[in-house]
This record gives C-alpha cells, structure tokens and sequence, in this order.
C-alpha cells in the first residue's frame, strides 16, 4: 500500500507567520508531518506521496532532512491558491498502481488510530469518530441501509429527509483507505468533469462516486482526532496531546 498526504493548502486561518507551513507545527519534538512520516514508516507503507503548494520547498526540504527508509514522492500543485483540495487529490491518486491511503495533512491524531484503522480496516472505507449529528461544521458520514456510506454532509445541517431515510456514521476526520478502481473512478469522473470540481472539497466529487462504490465506514471511538484550521484548534490540539502524551 501507498499513502498520499494533502499538504497543499495555504492554511490561512491559522495565522502563523512564524513557520513555513501549517503541517510543520510542532507537538514536543516533533512536527505533524514528521509524526505522519514516522507512523506510515512503521505501518511498512511502501512510498509516501506529499502533495505540495504553497512554501513547497520548505515542505519538501523537510521531509527530505528526516531520513527516513521509506521512499517519499512529491507532487507539486501550484494551483493550490485557487482551487478546491479536489485537484490535489487527484493529482495524488493519479497513475497509482496500489491501494492507497489518503490523509489530510493537518489531523493530529493518536497513533494508535492510525495504525488500528490501517491494519484492521479495508479498502475502500472512511475513517470516522462519534459527532453529534446537529453539529453543523462537521464532516457528516450518511449509510445506506446495507451499513455502505451514501454520502457526506459538510458545513451544513442534515435536511429532515436526510434524518429520516439515511443513518448517520459519524464525522470523517480525514483518513481513508481507496482500491485502485475507486481511485481510478474518481480520477477519471474529475477528467470529465473538471469544471465541476477543480474549485471545491474533496466531499463533493465523493458524494457521485460512493453511489457507484462500495465504501464502508470505520468507527475510531477512542476521539482524540481533530483537525487543525486556526489558532484555537492548535491550542486544543496542543492541550490533548500534551495531556494524553502516552496516547500520540
């Protein structure tokens, strides 16, 4: 297996001028991507894809000064600035001839989760943790009656209709396992549709490809995952890790 890391992002609502990027903030010795790049290497992931764009050559000296045994890919979207992350998504899926794993770049999570979720789980299938199903910024997983995801729901409130005919997994906190085929699915649904999708998130072009796919969800009950978009959410990420050292 492969994996493919987001990192194109500008990551403006953070607000850190003090790093290059968001995915070099630090967590005791280490920085998210180091963590992302260590726990993949021991997981026996066979090349790593980094997804680069904005301050690229800080991200890819880096993961460069690291020396780790497992190979590391770069590929440069210097779109970034004006696109959705769906371009730099297919941009990682594209010509792969493995399953992959796909992360979002700015997720701490404990190790533990990660490396549970790739072992026991199966492609293809979404990471997802225990969310209240009113929460509105939430990334909200909806399951056929088959227990197969239908779609997600983002940034806005599930309708009465939605409520009622889907159940709902939970929150998709930005790992997930593709088979080659539904990779090759949605890169070849971007291609003709590109106008559609080069300018919004990945959720979008998934809601037409999970119809189509057989895609389960994987429950981490355990939480401890949170995304990192501003300051406040480094600070809280920040605070777990520190408090719960053992678990990260």
């Amino acid at each position: 297996m492969q994996a493919v890391i987001l990192l194109a992002g500008y990551g403006s609502r953070l607000k850190r001028d003090d790093i290059p990027h968001k995915c070099l903030l630090p967590f005791g010795n280490e920085t998210l991507l180091s963590r992302h790049l260590n726990i993949l290497q021991s997981l026996g992931i066979e090349q790593t894809v980094l997804v680069v764009g904005h301050n690229k050559e800080a991200v890819k000296n880096y993961a460069r000064s690291l020396d780790l045994n497992m190979p590391v890919e770069f590929v440069d979207n210097d779109r970034y600035a004006t696109t959705g992350n769906t371009l730099s998504l297919v941009m990682g899926l594209r010509d792969r001839e493995q399953d992959l794993l796909v992360m979002d770049g700015d997720v701490l999570y404990p190790k533990a989760a990660l490396e549970e979720y790739v072992r026991q789980s199966r492609p293809s299938s979404f990471a997802v943790t225990p969310v209240d199903i009113d929460d509105t910024e939430a990334t909200k997983v909806l399951l056929r009656d088959d227990q197969t995801i239908e779609s997600f729901v983002t940034k806005r409130d599930l309708t009465p209709e939605e409520k009622s005919r889907f159940h709902m997994a939970g929150e998709a906190i930005g790992f997930f396992m593709l088979t080659q085929d539904v990779a090759r699915n949605l890169v070849a649904l971007y291609d003709r549709e590109e106008a559609r999708f080069v300018q919004v998130l990945w959720e979008i072009i998934f809601n037409e490809v999970t119809p189509h796919n057989e895609i389960h969800p994987y429950l981490i009950p355990s939480g401890g995952c949170i995304e990192i978009d501003t300051q406040e959410d480094y600070e809280e990420a920040l605070r777990l890790y520190q408090s719960q050292a053992g678990i990260y």
